[in-house]
């Protein structure tokens, strides 16, 4: 029963990935189906139509197996090893800036929210 509960439930986010890639090619937007199935489910979430328990297992699966779903991204890599040869080091210094930005962006935020967490816990006025 366990096996046919994920099944569903990873059918139901591969579902969240198709509407999006189907939102995409009918409205011709320029953000890729999976992003915008990722806001369509953030959306329903966020909204209480749809309850996160009802994903967990299904997800959970997907985050377990991750590294496995980049296996085909790895191989296409070694496919494209000339591509990379005259133009990798223009992704190499996409992946640092981003990687940085990223870094920065995370702690700085993280920072801040611990500085308003502590002023809120000693500050009566909240």
């Amino acid at each position: 029963m366990q096996v046919i509960r994920v099944l569903i439930q990873m059918a139901i986010l591969c579902l969240f990935y198709e509407a999006g890639k189907w939102c995409t090619a009918f409205f011709h937007l320029p953000i890729p189906g999976s992003i915008i199935g990722m806001l369509l489910l953030f959306l329903l979430l966020v909204t209480g139509v749809l309850d996160e328990r009802l994903l967990l297992d299904g997800s959970g699966f997907f985050l377990r197996h991750f590294s496995f779903f980049f296996l085909p991204l790895s191989v296409s890599a070694i496919v494209l090893g000339p591509y990379f040869i005259n133009y990798g080091w223009k992704l190499v210094i996409i992946l640092i800036v981003s990687g940085v930005i990223g870094f920065l962006a995370t702690s700085m935020s993280a920072e801040g929210f611990i500085k308003w967490k502590e002023k809120r816990k000693y500050d009566r006025s909240y």
